[in-house]
């Protein structure tokens, strides 16, 4: 599991080889940079939750779930996401598209969100997303 949140976060990028250019900017990505520029993590909800999302499922007999891994908090799990498919290109796991609102209202209060993007990531605690879900 680490292995796969490691990969998922590598600096490496297919934009980086010379001649290729870059990818258009994530929305989430430049929220969660306002949201560090102005120390106030509320900046990212607007964008997050009208935000068209790739979650990593899993599929077994009882049905479709979330495939967690553990947060950047070792002792906490999350599911992860990305706005681009091909952010999660590495990942053999089915992907599920749904709203940002929609994924905040389905997971569980004591899951979290890593935001996966082709040169890193973001991650969003269960402490953040109370606050989202009392945002409305």
């Amino acid at each position: 599991m680490r292995k796969l949140v490691a990969s998922l976060f590598s600096k490496a990028s297919p934009y980086n080889d010379g001649g290729i250019s870059t990818p258009p900017e994530s929305s989430l990505k430049a929220a969660f940079q306002r949201s560090r520029e102005q120390g106030n993590i509320e900046v990212v909800w607007p964008t997050l939750k009208v935000a068209t999302l790739y979650v990593v499922v899993a599929e077994d007999q009882a049905g479709e779930h979330w495939f967690l891994t553990r947060s950047p908090n070792p002792e906490r799990f999350c599911v992860t996401v990305a706005e681009r498919l091909e952010s999660l290109a590495k990942v053999q796991w089915p992907k599920k598209e749904m709203l940002g609102r929609d994924l905040v209202d389905a997971i569980a209060p004591a899951h979290e969100i890593v935001v996966v993007y082709s040169d890193g990531g973001d991650y969003i605690t269960r402490e953040q997303l109370a606050w989202y879900r009392q945002l409305g």
